[in-house]
């Protein structure tokens, strides 16, 4: 099993360190998982200690991908913001946003890239109330990661993510078999994120539950658990906030700019991404036995980053 922690290229993450020197040695013996946003000027990450590539995942797309402007310029305002976003207004420019992940998941040599199959606008990430069925999502994103991955020989594994909203969320078996079966790239596994498994049960109270909700997921997925590649290990036990949001939405800002802005603090004060601690969490990734386990945590500072990441780090102190 190879251990990763979270990184990605922006400013917040990469100006936290003096130097390379300083990520490895908060990399101890494990690898990244990157997430390519602004050049990395300085050279801080370590290109041949980067294992993952997590895509630059939009989360309001399966309308554009569809064709459907007239609802892609609802969400975002006007036809310029839909071009700016996705970098053009044909499914072409979609393909181009996830090929230049590609492009950076072969220039770093990656052994897996990660896609969220996911899809809602901002109104529905409130409300919880999705205009998409699962399975649309799931057949969306098949169709687009199918062309995407049309003449790809050679490339690393892709990683398929569950979230909590429409899409793939590892509750129900069929639906991850669906995924399963649409996807024809042959290196195809998944990525379960296990704090985005415990957002789906707004009723868990303490780690403890969310380990055991973990393993109830297991069984009921029972052999498509061999498919499991990939873990990322956090939690954040926030159903009371889902509830109370999903009760009574924020009145939404008149512009997208705004939007967006009240949607990443929800979706962070969320999912907080916090070190996953209790009793049984070793015994939990023993049972899936990841080949990639990555510690995705979220910190505002190096001192942070390491104080979480050891915390991390202890459960499985005696190894795996």
């Amino acid at each position: 099993m190879k251990t990763q922690i979270n990184l990605t290229t922006t400013s917040c993450d990469l100006d936290r360190f003096a130097s390379q020197k300083e990520l490895l040695e908060l990399l101890e013996d494990d690898g990244i998982e990157l997430t390519c946003y602004d050049e990395d000027t300085r050279g801080i990450v370590p290109a041949g200690r980067v294992r993952g590539l997590h895509m630059n995942c939009l989360p309001y797309w399966v309308e554009f991908w569809r064709g459907n402007l007239d609802a892609c310029i609802k969400e975002y305002d006007d036809r310029e913001t839909v071009r700016a976003v996705f970098g053009g207004d044909t499914r072409e420019a979609l393909l181009d946003h996830y090929r230049k992940d590609l492009v950076h998941a072969k220039r770093y040599g990656v052994e897996y890239t990660v896609f969220h199959v996911c899809d809602g606008s901002v109104e529905e990430t409130f409300t919880g109330r999705s205009r998409h069925t699962d399975a649309e999502v799931i057949d969306a994103a098949a169709e687009l990661l199918n062309e995407l991955f049309r003449d790809v020989t050679d490339g690393p594994w892709l990683l398929l993510e569950n979230l909590w909203y429409a899409g793939l969320r590892f509750t129900d078996p069929e639906m991850t078999a669906r995924l399963l079966d649409r996807v024809k790239y042959p290196k195809t596994g998944l990525m379960l994120d296990t704090g985005h498994l415990l957002h789906t049960r707004t009723e868990l109270k303490t780690q403890e539950d969310g380990v055991r909700c973990i393993h109830e997921m297991l069984d009921r997925h029972g052999s498509l658990c061999r498919h499991i590649k990939g873990v990322h290990l956090n939690q954040s036990l926030t159903g009371s906030l889902i509830e109370a949001t999903q009760a009574h939405p924020p009145v939404l800002a008149p512009t997208y700019a705004a939007r967006s802005e009240q949607l990443f603090r929800y979706v962070f004060a969320v999912d907080r991404h916090e070190p996953f601690t209790c009793a049984g969490v070793k015994e939990l990734v023993e049972r899936i036995a990841p080949e990639y386990l990555t510690y995705e945590l979220i910190s505002n500072d190096l001192k942070e980053h390491r104080a979480l990441l050891n915390a991390q780090r202890a459960v499985f102190s005696n190894g795996l």
